[in-house]
């Protein structure tokens, strides 16, 4: 992988992780607010339920690919290892911590939280709002993660077919999409077709780079973008098999988009300078929710509720805010012991290594 190309998959990871955290900006996006059904709901449409909703997807692209070049020869047991570490455990434990705020918001404070009215009685439905396990969790956020984790263990399972026959497993996988029901095993079934396509793309020989060259991703992105739009103006988004058919395209479409947009970026001078924060954004991602939620409290204690003008400055700066946490915390964990790295973030940082590495 050339220089250019692991610029521009760090971009990606930030722009992908960033957007998606607009659709978890308190009080959320089922809730009326200023960008929500108001005022500036173009703007609510644009970064949260446009470029958040397909961001899930385009990153489970950027995976898969990544999967296929750098670990698809390891064996399961090692793949399963790495996924435990490095995914697994952090998520087991933000999700922990989020579900002790949420009890604790409604001991001591005694405000509702919302989030826990997703836990289910019992101890099986504690668990599963725990981990994920066979139903959603109460950060439900981190639920992509659970979904990606398994994904990516189909997709080592299924590599002789992929190398043997992609086509065949691409077909194989998109009938998933037309089944009423793919759960408790994927209950998004299109981030692994999209991880799939990733693998494709990887195991085809070609590059990110040279999926993003205008010529094609953008060329093909605005096409496919413009091909939703007409089956939405023409009502056939709205029947069943063909609004699945629609959500593809769409995801696809943006997603060229995207690439577009951050290969032009990579070969800009701005690049090496917010490259670096790609390792921050799994932390970012993992304690975004609770990080927003609290700051949230505090927002209405101080300035007002989400049907506020001033609620536009909390919407469009609180991602940022989290990402500028995530750094400054990533880099402060830097120092910290290899196991308790691993415990809240996946993966071990050398401070001297880091510092040799960015000026070298």
């Amino acid at each position: 992988m050339d220089r250019e190309e692991s610029l521009q998959i760090e971009l990606i990871r930030v722009l992908c992780i960033l957007t998606m955290m607009w659709v978890h900006v308190s009080p959320g996006l089922s809730v009326p607010s200023y960008v929500n059904d108001g005022p500036m709901d173009p703007l609510g449409l644009f970064l949260g339920r446009t470029l958040g909703r397909i961001s899930v997807t385009t990153l489970s692209f950027i995976s898969g690919y990544l999967f296929w070049r750098t670990a698809i020869g390891r064996p399961f047991s090692e793949v399963v290892r790495r996924l435990f570490a490095g995914i697994l455990l952090p998520m087991l434990v933000w999700s922990a911590a989020f579900l002790l705020l949420a009890f604790l918001k409604e001991a001591l404070v005694d405000q509702p939280a919302s989030a826990l009215d997703r836990v289910q009685p019992g101890f099986w439905g504690l668990f599963n709002s725990w981990t994920g396990l066979a139903g959603p969790q109460a950060n439900l956020s981190l639920f992509f993660i659970r979904d990606l984790i398994i994904s990516t263990l189909i997709l080592r399972l299924a590599a002789p077919l992929i190398s043997a026959a992609p086509v065949a497993a691409l077909l194989l996988t998109l009938g998933l999409l037309a089944l009423p029901q793919t759960a408790p095993v994927l209950f998004r079934p299109n981030i692994f077709l999209f991880m799939l396509l990733g693998a494709v793309v990887a195991r085809a020989g070609q590059t990110i780079t040279q999926l993003s060259r205008p010529g094609l991703a953008l060329s093909l992105g605005l096409l496919l973008t413009l091909l939703t739009i007409a089956m939405v103006k023409s009502g056939l988004a709205g029947q069943h098999h063909i609004g699945v058919l629609h959500d593809l395209l769409r995801r696809m479409g943006i997603g060229l988009l995207m690439l577009a947009l951050t290969g032009v970026l990579a070969r800009s001078v701005r690049a090496a300078q917010f490259a670096p924060l790609g390792r921050h954004c799994f932390l970012a991602y993992l304690l975004h929710v609770p990080l927003i939620g609290i700051c949230w409290s505090a927002w209405q204690s101080v300035v007002g509720t989400q049907n506020q003008p001033a609620y536009l400055i909390f919407y469009l700066a609180i991602p940022v805010v989290c990402l500028a946490v995530a750094a400054l915390g990533g880099r402060a964990l830097d120092h910290a012991p290899v196991p308790l790295q691993i415990t809240l973030r996946g993966k071990s940082f050398a401070a001297a290594k880091l510092r040799h590495r960015q000026s070298a």
